[in-house]
């Protein structure tokens, strides 16, 4: 009888003991669906973003691996990362990697304990994760977002927040603002190029294909331009953008007014 007691008790005491009675992470995942059980919060944040709505969805095992004791460590990580977002050679990385964050990244990241939160300046170069995935914020469009420089408005706050853990907020304010800058000089190009193409609709059909070619490598640039402000690279700034863009131009330019003398217009 007191055996049987006794077992009453332990049994009583079993979630007391345990915490909630919850059972405990496992040690492999298998599947993101065994995520969302114990992070409904992060799921919502993820359902709002990019990862979430692009193809091929990003999920979390994509990103934080299987292994639930390094789940949060190797999602931190920037090779992560590289795979989907164009490789090493790819603008997005690259621009990144030829930034003075970057190279500080590559020199001390396997010092660093990348079990610390994306926040406070944890780490002296931010990754990609603690500028995109703020605050362990599992959407990236909420703060730190490539669209964000694509529109002709101003930065959201929430980019200058991230910005503002490691650099005092005049100096922030100052860099978005020379970016601003940058990126309306190279705007202000593509628009010409825009409006040379629109005015030259007697172009024939392989001549307008050429230009068309040309005008979607001044987008890139255009992009690359973006990158190099975003990412504070000063090679994709210029070299891979502003004077590419000069380039593109001047190319579209040409190959109107070649056209034009090949194919003069006939007074009536």
């Amino acid at each position: 009888m007191r055996r049987i007691l006794l077992l009453m008790l332990l049994m009583l005491l079993s979630p007391a003991i345990h915490g909630s009675g919850k059972q405990p992470p496992k040690t492999v995942i298998g599947t993101d669906k065994e995520c969302i059980q114990c992070h409904p919060k992060q799921f919502k944040e993820w359902q709002a973003s990019a990862h979430a709505k692009k193809q091929p969805v990003a999920g979390c095992l994509a990103c934080h691996g299987g292994l639930h004791s390094e789940t949060a460590s190797r999602s931190r990580r920037d090779r992560v990362c590289v795979a989907c977002h164009g490789g090493k050679e790819g603008a997005v990385v690259h621009s990144y990697a030829s930034s003075k964050h970057g190279v500080l990244m590559r020199l001390e990241e396997n010092g660093y304990d990348w079990t610390k939160p994306l926040a406070m300046a944890n780490y002296r170069a931010p990754g990609c994760a603690y500028c995109h995935l703020h605050q362990r914020n599992h959407d990236v469009s909420a703060g730190v977002r490539a669209d964000a420089m694509n529109r002709e408005r101003p930065v959201p706050d929430g980019m200058r927040a991230v910005c503002r853990d490691c650099h005092a907020p005049r100096y922030t304010a100052r860099l978005f603002d020379n970016g601003d800058a940058l990126l309306e000089i190279g705007r202000k190009k593509s628009r010409e190029a825009e409006a040379l193409v629109q005015a030259a609709p007697e172009l024939g059909r392989e001549d307008q294909a050429a230009v068309q070619q040309q005008l979607q490598k001044m987008h890139q640039h255009l992009q690359n331009v973006r990158l190099g402000a975003g990412h504070q690279s000063p090679d994709y700034q210029w070299w891979h953008g502003q004077p590419a863009l000069d380039g593109d131009l001047l190319r579209i330019r040409g190959m109107i007014d070649e056209y034009r003398r090949k194919h003069p217009v006939q007074p009536r």
